[in-house]
């Protein structure tokens, strides 16, 4: 037996393999069809899966048994994709830009309902904001959550913000959710997103959705953020909609594939 063989730990192999279930199509799973993809009985399912749950890497709803990524799994998540040469090279080009044009940018991943920022970069002597590492409910009021809904299918994007809770966090933010539905519709039509005072008094940004390079399903979304002491919406509209898009291509393109790690 190989020193590999031998020191090899089949009780995390079994950790791993049951967050790596989880992807774009199985966002949720439950006790019966983990034990089914991996061979298990119930009793050592269970185990493991209550394990991840005291770690905070998964969450399971006390009443459905529902079990999904908790935020301590995207954090983890996030923290590995740092150390990866793609994100270097993705902060190389938002540095480009940065410098170019001395504006804000926020690159962001999506996970249900929580946008995690991975990389941001703060305009020189201006009047922004710098959204938290990790922000909840802000897929509506923010132009990377908007962007991350104009990734989705039409009817996904529908059905999703059907079940979304609308918070208001200015007397701007959109609540209505068929006006919701229109202005993501515009944005997929011309390519990104804006926000205008939805989120904090005073800033405006505009947005573009990031696509997995091999399945192109929305993973995220990068973002100029702007005030409207500076810009007007139409003045960056006008200015940055092209430079927006192009970017999110760019860094699309240097994101590392998500592939489905399910057992066959």
């Amino acid at each position: 037996m190989s020193k590999g063989k031998y020191y090899f730990s089949k009780s995390l192999e079994k950790g791993l393999r049951i967050l790596a279930l989880f992807d774009g199509e199985t966002p949720v799973v439950n006790q019966s069809m983990v034990a089914k993809k991996l061979g298990l009985n119930m009793t050592s399912t269970y185990r493991y899966i209550n394990t991840l749950v005291e770690m905070g890497y998964l969450d399971k709803n006390p009443r459905t048994k529902e079990i999904r990524p908790a935020i301590q799994c995207l954090l983890m998540c996030v923290n590995m994709m740092q150390a990866t040469d793609n994100l270097k090279i993705i902060r190389q080009v938002v540095d480009d830009i940065h410098s170019a044009h001395n504006i804000s940018i926020d690159v962001a991943i999506a996970v249900e309902d929580t946008l995690v920022r991975i990389y941001h970069r703060e305009a020189q002597e201006a009047l922004t904001y710098s959204l938290p590492e990790s922000s909840k409910n802000c897929l509506h009021n923010t132009a990377l959550g908007k962007a991350c809904l104009a990734s989705l299918p039409d009817e996904e994007m529908v059905d999703k913000i059907k079940t979304m809770v609308l918070v208001a966090k200015t007397e701007k933010t959109i609540v209505d959710k068929d006006r919701l539905i229109d202005e993501i519709r515009l944005a997929r039509d011309r390519g990104f997103a804006m926000q205008e005072e939805e989120y904090l008094p005073g800033v405006l940004a505009i947005a573009a959705p990031l696509y997995d390079p091999v399945t192109a399903r929305g993973l995220g979304a990068v973002s100029f953020d702007f005030s409207v002491l500076e810009h007007s919406t139409e003045s960056i509209r006008q200015q940055y909609g092209g430079l927006i898009a192009v970017t999110a291509e760019t860094i699309s393109k240097l994101l590392p594939p998500v592939p489905s790690l399910r057992q066959q």
